[in-house]
């Protein structure tokens, strides 16, 4: 299929699914980082398009915020608030259980949230917290809802947030699978482009096991461009020294920053990815199109992208058996299974 020649990389999110037409009702949107930013417009666009749509938040306070920001503009919006704290997995496994006990189904699954920059801090568990935050608690997430994708298919779609750090801040070898948590150094925009990598390289194997086995799930992976938001409230002078430091193209990164976006064409590409009919999938979008030139050359790396997920799962397995008691012992495999099935 040929792209709507109207769309270009300025249309707004609600200028596509007024082009698409798209009509989500009974349909069920979950976009974490909902409170703010990209996520929020991601929120109000597919409520108005009809979707019921997950609001959730690090604290219920926020996702009920969200939601009269968003009812003030769209009345009839059906919207849910659930507590969610991306860096904690014991809150990651509640908001799962909380919505699997819903039952509903689960036709678009928008992993939006993140943190940028700033100095080295780590998640309850101790993953460093770019790659805690933007990578892991989104890996333990999906692996919690992907039987609840599964049921709801054909159709659904996961879209993972990137960002054209991926290719910026990281040389042509990719994932530094020696450094990933940040173990031997750390500097803020190198981790940043890790995680942001690895959210390709995830979106990319979690397709190939989605086709592999059958079921019509379309995974994709976004930039949304340099974009108003509070992504980067952590940064300092340290950052934005290595900000510049380590840029590979700096040319190129700072006429990005130059082609500036509002939030309302910042979320695009994702709606682009969320509702378009002509999405492929697998890619990586940018600009409401399939892009390549703000992408990691080993992007397309397959063992990496496997190593990565193997890496991603034992860390998890690792983490959730430090929090058995030693009265309920349970074997690794048992406690693997649960990062599938949601289940208490």
């Amino acid at each position: 299929m040929t792209q709507n020649t109207q769309i270009q990389w300025n249309t707004s999110g609600e200028d596509l699914i007024k082009l698409y037409k798209a009509d989500l009702t009974g349909k069920v949107a979950l976009v974490t980082g909902s409170n703010s930013g990209i996520g929020l417009e991601t929120a109000r666009v597919l409520a108005l398009a009809g979707a019921k749509v997950i609001i959730p938040c690090r604290t219920l306070e926020k996702a009920h915020t969200a939601i009269k920001t968003i009812k003030r503009i769209i009345p009839q919006a059906e919207l849910i608030p659930l507590q969610l704290d991306l860096s904690d997995l014991s809150s990651i496994k509640s908001f799962a259980n909380a919505f699997l006990e819903l039952n509903l189904p689960l036709d678009l699954l928008v992993n939006n949230a993140g943190v940028m920059g700033g100095p080295k801090f780590f998640t309850k568990d101790g993953f460093e917290m770019q790659f805690g935050v933007n990578h892991m608690g989104h890996f333990y997430l999906t692996q919690l809802l992907k039987n609840k994708l599964k049921e709801s298919a054909p159709g659904s779609r996961v879209v993972c947030l990137s960002s054209s750090a991926n290719y910026h801040f990281l040389t042509k070898e990719g994932l530094d699978f020696s450094n990933l948590n940040s173990e031997r150094y750390y500097t803020p925009m190198k981790s940043y482009g890790q995680a942001k990598l690895a959210n390709i390289l995830f979106a990319k194997e979690l397709q190939r096991q989605f086709s592999a086995e059958g079921v019509d799930i379309a995974v994709t992976s976004v930039h949304p461009g340099a974009v108003e938001s509070n992504l980067g409230r952590h940064l300092d002078l340290f950052s934005a020294w290595d900000f510049i430091r380590c840029t590979r193209g700096l040319l190129t990164l700072l006429k990005e920053i130059v082609g500036f976006k509002y939030v309302n064409v910042g979320a695009s590409t994702t709606i682009f990815c969320c509702v378009s009919p002509d999405i492929k999938k697998g890619e990586f979008y940018a600009d409401n199109a399939i892009n390549r030139s703000v992408l990691n050359e080993q992007s397309e790396n397959k063992e990496m992208a496997k190593q990565l997920w193997d890496i991603s799962e034992r860390l998890l397995v690792d983490k959730l058996l430090e929090s058995i008691e030693d009265s309920n012992p349970i074997s690794r495999n048992s406690k693997a299974e649960l990062l599938t099935t949601g289940t208490k």
